[in-house]
């Protein structure tokens, strides 16, 4: 009998495919896995729309928590619920091990139990744009978490540098992200001819804490045949608006080669903060699969993937490299070779095996 993971996530199971999802199907290929995921606003009254999932040992159980669950009276009440069902779940289906993808969700979990705890740090959860209540709540969770856990998988070698200095003895393994999917085997690279307009593209969570604007407006208004494409769910309020602009909102996962294959580069304009210079970005092992010229703003933790990048480190770095787009001097940076090589070495398949491992040794 396989052993059983209760994996709490701490997004809809419909949102965007990201880390939880991609862990969570692997290791059901190992596992009993539960899946316990909190229902977004944006998905409420649309049941239909659940997936399900096709691995037999993935079992979904959708959560419910009362709006705006950051102001403390309404924490508090989701907290005793939370607690209660937590409780009801585990004596269901009796888990060895408890996953979770978000410290906060820790504070649902019930005292007197005999599972292991997995933490999956996939971010610095201080880095959000949260309350400052709220914010400590997260903190505070955060350290218990990290306390009482059996183990934790980090995501990124400075989120793993930052936990190891505040926890010298915590049980610590780096597990980057990945990719996963479907290599693609056409040939997708930007043609070294002239054009008269050229389509940038970026795809994943559109949010103006994570996505530096001005620096593209500035491209824009200097540069007129760049035009700007972006994939994904809009997460704020964002005010960028330009006629060489163009939000498709969220597509299918398996929609998005027939929205790249129209690119001519692909983009990760990260505004830098503390949050994202902890990120290992999922987007970038899929780029790398859609073997595009990539431009990427700077950070250390983005060297692991500097022979595939453009890097820009300044609003007029990026004003250089669109200049050597308009004028045809930017291919592609990596051979098809060594993408094929990287994936290969990068899968979730891989990552799901050093996780398995690491869970065997407890």
């Amino acid at each position: 009998m396989s052993k059983k993971i209760l994996y709490l996530m701490h997004l809809d199971w419909r949102w965007i495919k990201q880390r939880p999802h991609f862990i969570a199907e692997g290791l059901s290929d190992f596992y009993d896995v539960t899946v316990v995921h909190f229902y977004s606003k944006r998905y409420l009254f649309r049941n239909s729309d659940i997936p399900t999932p096709n691995e037999k040992n993935l079992k979904l159980v959708p959560a419910f928590r009362l709006p705006f669950y950051q102001k403390e009276i309404i924490y508090d009440l989701n907290r005793v619920y939370m607690k209660l069902f937590l409780k009801f779940l585990i004596e269901k289906y009796e888990p060895d091990f408890v996953w979770f993808s978000h410290p906060q969700l820790y504070d649902y979990m019930p005292s007197n139990h005999q599972c292991k705890i997995v933490y999956d740090c996939m971010d610095l959860s201080t880095g959000f744009d949260y309350p400052d209540s709220f914010k400590k709540i997260v903190s505070d969770v955060e350290r218990r978490l990290i306390n009482d856990s059996d183990l934790i998988f980090v995501s990124s070698t400075k989120l793993m540098n930052r936990l190891g200095e505040n926890y010298p003895s915590g049980k610590f393994v780096l597990v980057r992200n990945a990719f996963g999917g479907s290599v693609i085997n056409d040939d997708l690279s930007v043609e070294k001819t002239y054009k008269k307009s050229f389509k940038i593209g970026y795809f994943g969570t559109i949010h103006s804490q994570l996505l530096d604007f001005n620096a593209l407006k500035r491209t824009l208004d200097e540069f007129e045949s760049i035009e700007y494409h972006f994939i994904g769910p809009i997460a704020d309020n964002i005010k960028f608006y330009h006629d060489r602009v163009k939000f498709y909102g969220v597509v299918d996962h398996s929609d998005l080669y027939y929205y790249v294959k129209k690119f001519d580069y692909l983009i990760l304009p990260f505004k830098l903060n503390e949050l994202v210079e902890f990120v290992d970005p999922v987007k970038l092992y899929e780029y790398i699969n859609f073997n595009k010229p990539i431009i990427s703003v700077y950070y250390d933790e983005l060297d692991y993937f500097s022979r595939f990048l453009y890097f820009y480190s300044s609003q007029k770095n990026l004003a250089d490299i669109m200049n050597q787009i308009i004028k045809c001097r930017l291919i592609r940076k990596y051979s098809n070779s060594e993408r094929l090589e990287f994936l290969q070495n990068n899968s979730w398949d891989v990552r799901i095996d050093k996780i398995v491992k690491s869970l065997e040794e407890l």
